[in-house]
């Protein structure tokens, strides 16, 4: 019973493996029928492929060992085109899209300008032998140009931007002041500049900064340049500080030095170039107007021939919006005249004498005093009207001093006397009252 199950089972497998045999041998007579009608019943066929990519290269052209790029990048970036191709049903029966290479011709570029150059398309099997019946599109349009770069300024335009009442916008800065752009070398030539354009608006009386990516291109002429394939290679962005000072006036003034106490400084008839001028500063908190002393003048020097120049002082970072750096200081000689006086030591009155010391005057009168003075008052002036005041600061020690008078009237305070006149004083200490009564007897 065994035995026959047994037998039974090998007769099962030996019939399944020839049924597999069968199968192969099936399979591979179909392959050669197959592969003999291609031959015979359609030897050739025609096939379409859409999206084919093109690819684009300059290595190895006159192009790339001349220096030319592409402008319009755009136009080989991901451009892709259909093709029909024909060849043998078992060569091309099985192609794809990847089965085929489509490039542009640049071999005939050699220089500058716009060409339409040739796609090329064939099989990536260089043993299948395929013919290309169309390409679309067959050619693409490529413009070529130099690329060189150039260092350019930057400047701001801020038209919206002012300042305040009372306030000026001394400056505008950008930061960068300068980048390297670059392009075909035609439109690098043409451009001198890069202006940076703040569109807000705004009155400042303070620094104000601002950002932007906005810019354009000018030339020697401030023409407007259109460079659409010239680029920045450093910043896309900048920064617009607004430098904002105060105005303010300034008051000129200039002191009277060797005046005694009993002129009026304000009769002398000094004329300023400049009573006052216009500056700019950056200390935003400085008062509107201010008076400042730019110099001094000598009256005992004064002739009313005089003529003195000063520079008008400045602080730091101050601007003078006047345009004036100096100020001249002359005298109104019409209406005033001079006159010579003499003076005797009974008028002579020293001020700031020294405690414990006499004082005696060796010079008894001054000879030839000249008077400047209006002619209505010195047509009237006597000798009786002046004094000559000896100032006597700073004296300690006994001893023979000479000393410069300045001469005055307590009745008349716009007159003044020119000139050193000078006396001589002499100083001793003070006696007792029994010796001085000695000497008296």
């Amino acid at each position: 019973m065994e035995k026959v199950k047994k037998e039974k089972a090998v007769k099962r497998v030996r019939k399944h493996g020839s049924d597999f045999v069968l199968r192969i041998v099936s399979i591979i007579f179909a392959i050669i029928i197959w592969f003999a009608m291609s031959i015979t019943q359609y030897p050739t066929i025609n096939r379409t492929f859409t999206k084919v990519p093109v690819t684009f290269s300059l290595e190895g052209t006159q192009a790339k060992e001349k220096g030319l790029s592409v402008l319009n990048k755009e136009a080989v970036d991901d451009i892709t085109v259909e093709v029909e191709i024909s060849g043998m049903n078992y060569e091309i029966g099985g192609y794809t899209a990847s089965d085929l290479i489509a490039s542009v011709d640049t071999s005939n570029v050699s220089k500058e300008g716009t060409y339409d150059l040739n796609i090329e398309v064939r099989s990536a099997h260089t043993t299948d032998k395929v013919s290309i019946i169309s390409v679309t599109p067959d050619t693409v349009s490529v413009s070529f140009d130099k690329i060189t770069t150039k260092k350019i300024p930057v400047v701001s335009e801020a038209p919206l931007v002012t300042a305040m009442d009372g306030y000026t916008l001394r400056d505008t800065k950008v930061s960068p002041d300068s980048v390297t752009i670059e392009g075909p070398q035609n439109d690098i030539d043409k451009i001198s500049k890069a202006v940076v354009s703040i569109t807000d608006a705004a009155k400042l009386d303070e620094e104000l900064s601002l950002s932007t990516e906005d810019y354009e291109f000018y030339d020697d002429d401030d023409n407007l340049v259109m460079a659409d394939n010239v680029k920045l290679t450093d910043t896309k962005s900048f920064k617009v500080d607004f430098v904002v000072y105060k105005k303010k006036t300034m008051n000129l003034g200039v002191t009277v030095e060797n005046a005694p106490s009993y002129f009026d400084k304000s009769t002398l008839p000094m004329i300023l170039s400049e009573e006052s001028v216009s500056v700019a500063t950056p200390d935003l908190d400085a008062e509107a107007e201010q008076t400042v002393l730019i110099g001094s003048v000598d009256l005992t020097q004064i002739d009313l021939n005089n003529v003195y120049s000063f520079d008008i002082p400045l602080a730091s970072g101050e601007v003078n919006m006047s345009g004036e750096d100096h100020v001249t200081v002359t005298f109104e000689a019409e209406g005033y005249t001079s006159k010579n006086f003499t003076l005797t030591s009974d008028h002579f009155v020293a001020v700031n004498k020294p405690s414990g010391k006499d004082i005696a005057y060796d010079t008894k009168k001054l000879s030839a005093v000249k008077v400047y003075g209006p002619e209505d008052i010195i047509s009237k002036l006597t000798d009786d009207d002046l004094y000559a005041e000896i100032d006597l600061s700073g004296i300690k020690s006994n001893g023979s001093y000479t000393k410069t008078a300045m001469i005055y009237s307590p009745k008349y305070n716009s007159i003044w006397g020119y000139g050193s006149n000078d006396v001589q004083v002499e100083v001793s200490d003070v006696q007792p009252a029994e010796e001085a009564d000695s000497s008296e007897e």
